[in-house]
C-alpha cells in the first residue's frame, strides 16, 4: 500500500512538474518573442515590427499597414525626442493565460503578458507590458 501511495505521490508530483515546466516554456517563449519585436521597432524595422502583430496575420488593406508602419515609426521619433532613444530592450517575466469559450472547457485562445524594461539614452527606465498572444505555435503581438 506504501509503495502504491509512493508512486502515485511521484506521478502526480512528475505531472505537476511537466505543467508548469510547459507554462514556462511557454512563458519564455512569449517573454523573449516580444523583446525581439521590440528590438526590431527601435532598430527601425518598422515592418516586421507590424508583421508581428496578430492582426498583421489577417489580410490587411495596404492602407491600414502602412498607418500601422507610421504608428511604429512616430513612436520612436517621439522616445528620440522625450528620451534621445531606446538605447536598450530587456525581457523581464511573462504570464500565460488559457481563455476557454464560455460554458465550455475549449481553450479559445492562449495568451500572455509580457514584461519588458526599455532603457532610454537619458538613464532612464520604463517597464512596459506587452500583451501577446499564441497562435499556429507562433507568438505574436496583440
Amino acid at each position: 500500500m506504501n509503495k502504491i501511495l509512493i508512486v502515485s505521490g511521484f506521478v502526480f508530483s512528475l505531472i505537476g512538474i511537466m505543467a508548469c515546466s510547459s507554462d514556462a516554456s511557454q512563458e519564455k517563449r512569449a517573454m523573449t518573442t516580444a523583446q525581439k519585436y521590440y528590438e526590431q521597432l527601435v532598430a527601425g524595422d518598422y515592418g516586421s515590427f507590424v508583421e508581428g502583430s496578430v492582426n498583421s496575420q489577417d489580410s490587411l488593406p495596404a492602407g491600414y499597414r502602412e498607418q500601422l508602419v507610421l504608428n511604429a515609426k512616430m513612436y520612436i521619433e517621439r522616445m528620440q525626442k522625450e528620451h534621445q532613444g531606446i538605447s536598450s530592450v530587456k525581457a523581464m517575466r511573462a504570464k500565460v493565460d488559457t481563455l476557454k469559450a464560455p460554458n465550455s472547457d475549449e481553450i479559445e485562445a492562449i495568451t500572455a503578458r509580457a514584461f519588458l524594461s526599455l532603457g532610454f539614452a537619458d538613464s532612464t527606465k520604463e517597464e512596459i507590458l506587452v500583451p501577446m498572444v499564441l497562435k499556429d505555435d507562433v507568438w505574436y503581438l496583440r
